[in-house]
């Protein structure tokens, strides 16, 4: 047997064992966070108004009237067979997510065997968060492949398709346009009025199905609504909150909201400067490398400057991952710094889940934000790339 037919056979059995597991979870868990995309869906496609709960038990739905209206065909179906569709699309854009990220990475072709162990080992290292955004139904991995393919698009030339895509992606969730303000500090003036230009269509979009009187009470009553349902005390101080907000918040309790916001902004400032400031390369391969770390670090400042960023919202880890582990393949692995901050990453981000260190484990990991830190390590390895880097790349 070849080794594409052995990796093939491997990740098609992962796949239905996902899917094989997910039959089991997401039932007893009410479908998690997808009920809540489910039902805004079937308001669209009954009349209903998508931000008004039925109670305040069921979690209120924070996206824009643009999402509901994708869910809308999910919503054709019941719940269990809608989900399981949604699980099915989310593994196809998972695959996508690494296809797009190898493209964009990969500047020299690496073999067959190299690029699946360097694909192997960001899955590893990335698998918690895959897990977690599958099992939950959330729509990381949809944006994260939103993005790549944006990126990707506009690599090739193609700004509209890739502004557009990277716009749709915050109209999901709003963090995306980190990426809008990136382009603009790059003077890439065109990309970023495209980006806005997508954001006021889509807005636009959803008054084709439910009129522009619908749209524009939707409208009105969804920035409010993320504000009411996201910025909230209880969310800032929940162990299950990785974003730094949470991590300032926890770390100084007696220093109050105002030391503990101006330290965030702070430390945004210095994440923007770092993957805004232009490194200037004679090498055009590294220069090339040089704008995905800085994507990677967008990535990452993504889920760490959220104010809510759950478990779930560091699946964008997978980009930064692949940045680093190619890197480490491409210097022989000199870069012994790079090598140690990915082994603390890993130990950090991964080993402190519940199925393989127990609950008791996992409370005291998530009241220390151990993920926060992990990720943080992974940051410190793209910034040691791009600024500190002296290992000579090998033609591998």
């Amino acid at each position: 047997m070849s080794l594409k037919s052995f990796l093939f056979i491997m990740l098609l059995g992962l796949g239905l064992g996902l899917f094989m597991q997910y039959q089991f979870r997401a039932p007893k868990r009410g479908f998690s966070d997808y009920r809540v995309y489910y039902n805004a869906g079937k308001d669209i496609l009954t009349g209903k108004n998508i931000y008004v709960r039925a109670s305040e038990e069921i979690t209120p739905f924070k996206y824009s009237p643009s999402f509901a209206v994708f869910m809308a065909p999910f919503a054709i179906f019941d719940k269990r067979v809608s989900a399981n569709l949604f699980f099915l699309f989310n593994l196809v854009c998972l695959y996508y997510c690494f296809w797009f990220s190898r493209k964009l990475i990969f500047f020299v072709d690496l073999s067959f065997k190299k690029t699946a162990l360097i694909i192997f080992l960001v899955l590893i290292l990335s698998f918690r968060a895959i897990l977690h955004c599958l099992d939950s139904g959330q729509v990381g991995i949809l944006i994260l492949f939103l993005i790549l393919l944006g990126l990707f698009s506009i690599n090739k030339g193609k700004a509209v398709r890739g502004s557009f895509l990277i716009g749709y992606a915050g109209m999901i969730k709003y963090m995306p346009f980190i990426f809008g303000f990136y382009f603009l500090l790059k003077k890439s003036y065109k990309i970023t009025l495209l980006i806005v230009f997508a954001f006021i269509c889509f807005c636009l979009f959803p008054a084709i199905f439910i009129g522009l009187k619908t749209n524009f009470i939707y409208l009105k009553e969804w920035l409010p609504y993320i504000t009411s349902t996201s910025l909230d005390q209880g969310s800032f101080l929940s162990i299950k909150n990785y974003s730094l907000w949470s991590v300032s918040k926890k770390l100084f309790p007696y220093y109050g909201e105002i030391f503990t916001s101006a330290l965030t902004i702070v430390l945004f400032f210095i994440a923007v400067f770092l993957f805004s400031f232009k490194k200037r390369e004679k090498n055009t391969e590294i220069s090339k490398l040089n704008d995905c770390v800085d994507y990677g670090m967008i990535f990452l400042s993504m889920a760490l400057f959220n104010p809510n960023a759950w478990l779930h919202n560091f699946l964008v880890v997978i980009f930064p991952y692949m940045i680093v582990i190619y890197y480490l393949f491409r210097c022989n692995f000199k870069d012994k710094l790079v090598l140690l901050f990915v082994f603390f990453s890993f130990i950090l981000f991964s080993l402190g889940s519940e199925s393989l260190v127990g609950d008791k484990i996992q409370v005291i990991s998530d009241s220390y934000s151990l993920v926060t830190w992990g990720v943080l390590f992974i940051f410190a390895a793209l910034v040691k790339i791009k600024f500190f880097s002296k290992v000579r790349l090998l033609e591998i």
